[in-house]
């Protein structure tokens, strides 16, 4: 009769370890943060080139671009090509952003 080795092997996969205490992976950008910003007003993150982010919102027909710094971001209306660039406390005063394709 064959030999039979029976061997065991314990799971060497990193257990995933929740950045808090409760339990719950917060995806959230940082409250004081460009990102937390943009989301407050309606859009979405929409690719990066490396040195650059690119948000949007479609139906506003809105782009925003940052870089890694995060210390300012320009929006701009992608119909007319004009935009203006905020800092981050500018933005935070923004309720509304009107363009050719959407004003309330």
């Amino acid at each position: 009769m064959a030999d039979v080795t029976t061997e065991t092997t314990t799971d060497t996969a990193p257990t995933v370890t929740p950045a808090e205490p409760s339990g719950v992976l917060d995806l959230r950008p940082p409250k004081e943060s460009v990102r937390a910003e943009l989301c407050r007003l309606g859009l979405e993150f929409s690719s990066t080139d490396g040195t650059a982010e690119s948000w949007r919102d479609y139906q506003r027909g809105v782009l925003a671009t940052f870089d890694d710094t995060g210390t300012s971001v320009t929006l701009t209306d992608v119909k007319t090509n004009l935009g203006r660039t905020l800092t981050l406390d500018e933005l935070k005063a923004v309720t509304r952003i009107d363009t050719m394709t959407a004003a309330d």
